[in-house]
């Protein structure tokens, strides 16, 4: 894997609930699956439709920004009609809270630690 932001996006698939969602990726500029003109990290549908219950979209320090969050996350906040989770660093995740609740933002968390080369997450 290229970098942190994709090996997230490829390894938190292993900790969500393939059993009753069909999950697609998105990691890097790939576009493998979208919702409209958006293509979030992770997006999660009901098993065996096209029912978008959850999407996900990660970020690493260097990301959780103003211009992100106006940019992107808010985009994504307005224009799709699921359950939102942005997965940030552990260290970044009151930072995130903070721009979600300036830009009116709605989303939960969930946050990785890098520990001995091995992620952890967490969800809120």
């Amino acid at each position: 894997m290229d970098n942190l932001h994709d090996r997230v996006v490829n390894e938190i698939v292993n900790h969500l609930n393939q059993k009753s969602y069909d999950v697609y990726t998105n990691p890097g500029q790939e576009k493998n699956a979208g919702i409209g003109d958006n293509y979030p990290d992770v997006i999660m549908t009901e098993k065996g439709t096209k029912t978008v219950k959850f999407f996900l979209e990660v970020e690493t320090a260097e990301s959780v920004t103003q211009e992100e969050a106006t940019k992107q996350w808010k985009k994504y906040a307005t224009e799709i009609n699921a359950s939102f989770y942005i997965v940030v660093p552990i260290q970044s995740l009151n930072k995130a809270k903070e721009l979600c609740q300036k830009n009116g933002i709605n989303a939960r968390f969930a946050t990785f630690l890098l520990r001995n080369d091995n992620l952890i997450f967490n969800f809120q």
